[in-house]
């Protein structure tokens, strides 16, 4: 106030809006850095995956296990007639 009126002083209340103001923009980069957090941990569980699919399509498992030659599955169905 001054001293030659009763009226309040308007800086404070302009500072306070400014205070306000700023205290709105401190959230909103705190709500995208945590966003941003969480979607960063998404992409790099995704590309790891990725890369592991790659690395097993460029890298197969050979040789690839084969039935024993005298297994019900290598011999050839008996068709003739008795």
């Amino acid at each position: 106030m001054t001293a030659t009126d009763a009226a309040p002083d308007p800086v404070p209340a302009a500072e306070r809006r400014w205070q306000d103001l700023l205290e709105r923009i401190h959230d909103l980069e705190a709500r995208v850095a945590a966003t941003t957090s969480t979607i960063n941990a998404a992409l790099d569980h995704h590309l790891a995956r990725l890369d592991t699919l790659r690395h097993q399509l460029a890298h197969p498992a050979w040789p690839l296990d084969a039935p024993d030659p005298g297994s019900p599955q290598t011999r050839p169905a008996n068709n003739r007639p008795t």
